[in-house]
């Protein structure tokens, strides 16, 4: 039986993975997280998945909770995300460090078992787009990170350097900006797909920030985090999940196009008066991503604005969606 250890499986990026896993060859999906919650997890997987409560700051909960489970890959993605970091700083170290430190220690116990080790890095590493010369940014590039969050992500990709050299499991970084599509709540960038929820609504909506951005339709972000733990590569790599970056007057005109589609009527999406310049960097390179792991997919901005728009509507049917 094959089992995938998954940190964080209760979130946006956790509930895709997990399906994406379960419907491509993976037998069981243990989660560890402190909460057991299948809200966004659709409830044909419900039986496959086993959760283990625990908190991934606790050397010991994290520890047993591994050597418990078995797997044979483990993708980790628990994580506080940059309002967090910034609001508590202390708390997104212990999380977004020393938890992701634990993860790796955890895993280095379970020896020749292990086959696989993918964590959740982001293109909060890089600096701002002006100081890149290239027409795209590429993996190799220096670390500049804007935030705390984005020092967090450096130092876990240094971890799992460490943890690649010390074990020599095949261990894949990867860095993403905005995921966007049902289930994304949470987080700075989490704001486009508020403006799709509000479209669907019937309320107004203007963006907090502007400027070029660089979207993941989050099934891709699923099947990204899925392909790398169970698809062909040997080594370490950081690569860049797979994604289009457009200026956000493009993707809000695209929502606009893909509500009128679904027949959504007198939607008011726009940019705030005050918005100020969104902080990332865009132009992600997926050249060595394709290369590692071809099979990664890339949904067009339009099809996942189409999808995203049919799935709200269907929650506000369903009475699932009541606020944006």
């Amino acid at each position: 039986m094959s089992t995938i250890f998954v940190s964080g499986p209760t979130g946006c990026i956790g509930a895709a993975t997990v399906g994406h896993l379960l419907d491509n060859g993976v037998d069981e999906i243990v989660g560890f997280s402190r909460r057991e919650d299948f809200s966004r997890i659709p409830e044909q997987y419900h039986d496959r998945i086993r959760f283990i409560r625990g908190d991934i700051t606790d050397a010991e909960s994290v520890h047993e909770a591994v050597c418990q489970a078995e797997p044979s890959a483990i993708i980790h993605l628990a994580a506080y995300q940059t309002p967090d970091c910034q609001a508590r700083p202390m708390e997104g170290l212990a999380v977004n460090v020393l938890g992701t430190a634990n993860m790796f220690k955890a895993a280095a116990s379970l020896g020749d078992s292990l086959s696989r080790f993918v964590f959740a890095s982001s293109a909060a590493v890089y600096g701002p787009r002006s100081v890149y010369t290239s027409e795209s940014v590429t993996a190799d590039l220096p670390y500049l990170p804007p935030n705390l969050y984005g020092y967090w992500k450096v130092a876990g990709e240094g971890v799992a350097q460490a943890f690649f050299a010390e074990t020599g499991v095949s261990t894949v970084s990867l860095r993403l900006a905005t995921t966007y599509g049902p289930g994304r709540d949470l987080g700075l960038t989490s704001a486009p797909t508020t403006a799709i929820k509000s479209a669907v609504l019937g309320r107004d909506y203007r963006l907090p920030y502007h400027g070029r951005e660089h979207f993941h339709f989050v099934e891709d972000v699923g099947a990204g985090f899925s392909l790398a733990a169970i698809d062909p590569f040997e080594g370490y790599g950081a690569f860049n999940l797979r994604g289009r970056t457009v200026p956000t007057e493009v993707y809000l005109a695209a929502l606009r196009e893909a509500c009128v589609a679904s027949g959504v009527d007198g939607v008011n999406v726009d940019v705030a008066d005050d918005a100020t310049t969104m902080p990332f960097v865009c132009d992600l390179d997926d050249g060595a991503t394709i290369a590692a792991f071809p099979r990664m997919p890339l949904t067009s901005l339009e099809d996942g604005l189409r999808i995203s728009v049919k799935r709200f509507q269907q929650m506000v049917a369903d009475g699932t969606l009541a606020e944006a």
